[in-house]
């Protein structure tokens, strides 16, 4: 559990309030309505909760500043209001108020008499919420660092969900002040955030589970391999690295992998045309990575029929490595590193078929044979 500690000197709460008086000057528009806004006594409220804590300062403005890119002269009695309620320096609180206040998440439904209206309500917001988990979750667990317009690329499966204008209602959590564009932004997420929504600080439909996370993103690279023809480019090569283990991962944090739409997608990227994009990465890191969550899978337990479509992969896998086999070097350098891993870090070291039951045995026979013969 995360702990803000409250500076709380003299010295610390003058700055963070001068900080806010000239941030807000900054982010007030240069228009006609806004030339008394916000009044004295809002800045003072909002020093006043701050209490010397700048990133909840940092972070409460650059909300307040999307809201008024967003909505413009209607959030002028609104934004302020939103701190009425918080503690002093409560950093948790005012994530609540960020991650509720996109399209009208918090509305109440019972507050809503229309029957007809209420079920619209509750299913846009079944979708609104999933698309938050995916997109958020998504962030939290990529390997490699994406821009926003790399993410909106690569996330580009969500369905019903505009990708671009929640990320742009998140910026105050996501992006740190910058002269970029946004789209050219990197989300850089902070460390009490990322403890909020992943580690149970958060209500439950807004929590980051990272196995979930992982899995989501697996399904988006598949769905970017298939869709990516002749094309190149970063996202499709993060998609191509690392799909297996998103896969892997997601696996081993707990997903059973009953979304039909992946099964589709494991039989899908068989087609001759899309495997000669995924054969371009580590296809010994694939091997391994696929096998370990096929043999998680059929630990919980899962169909094994549709395990079948994992099988596939792996066959293909083990047959493009004998078709065009490493250099005599390179398998020498990777054994040897892989040996001296497991003998200095046998906790850490990484899998590989070569050394680890049960690698080595799907490796000579096939995952399903291997299992059946196991059990």
């Amino acid at each position: 559990m995360f702990k803000q500690h409250l500076l709380g000197t003299d010295s610390s709460v003058l700055e963070v309030q001068n900080f806010i008086v000239t941030r807000i000057q900054e982010i007030r528009p240069d228009e006609p309505g806004w030339e008394h806004w916000p009044d004295p006594g809002q800045i003072k409220q909002l020093s006043n909760k701050a209490n010397g804590l700048f990133h909840y300062a940092a972070t409460a403005l650059h909300w307040i500043e999307d809201q008024i890119c967003n909505d413009g002269m209607a959030c002028q009695n609104t934004v302020f209001a939103q701190f009425t309620l918080l503690g002093i320096g409560a950093l948790k609180a005012l994530y609540m108020v960020i991650v509720t206040s996109f399209e009208d998440i918090a509305k109440d439904l019972n507050e809503i008499k229309d029957e007809q209206a209420r079920a619209a309500l509750k299913l846009r917001r079944e979708n609104q919420l999933c698309g938050f988990k995916h997109v958020i979750g998504t962030i939290v667990v990529l390997q490699q660092p994406l821009n926003i317009s790399q993410i909106i690329a690569l996330l580009a499966d969500i369905p019903n969900f505009d990708v671009l204008r929640f990320l742009q209602r998140m910026h105050s959590v996501l992006i740190p002040g910058t002269t970029t564009s946004f789209e050219d932004a990197t989300p850089q997420m902070h460390k009490s955030f990322r403890d909020y929504i992943m580690d149970g600080h958060t209500p439950a439909e807004f929590r980051i589970l990272r196995g979930h996370a992982h899995f989501v993103t697996a399904r988006s690279c598949l769905e970017v391999i298939i869709k990516a023809g002749s094309q190149s480019d970063i996202v499709v090569k993060y998609s191509v690295r690392h799909w297996y283990r998103h896969l892997r991962k997601a696996v081993e944090g707990g997903m059973t992998c009953e979304d039909e739409r992946m099964w589709d997608l494991f039989g899908e990227i068989m087609e001759e045309a899309v495997i000669s994009i995924w054969a371009t990465t580590d296809l010994m890191d694939l091997f391994v990575d696929v096998a370990a969550a096929g043999w998680g899978l059929l630990k919980q337990p899962a169909n094994k029929d549709k395990i079948q479509g994992i099988s596939n992969i792996l066959t293909t896998a083990k047959v493009r490595v004998r078709a065009f086999p490493p250099s005599p070097m390179f398998v020498l350098l990777t054994l040897s590193r892989l040996l001296v891993s497991n003998l200095l870090f046998p906790s850490f070291a990484p899998t590989s078929p070569f050394y680890l039951k049960p690698y080595q045995k799907i490796w000579n026979d096939g995952l399903l044979e291997t299992w059946e013969a196991g059990n």
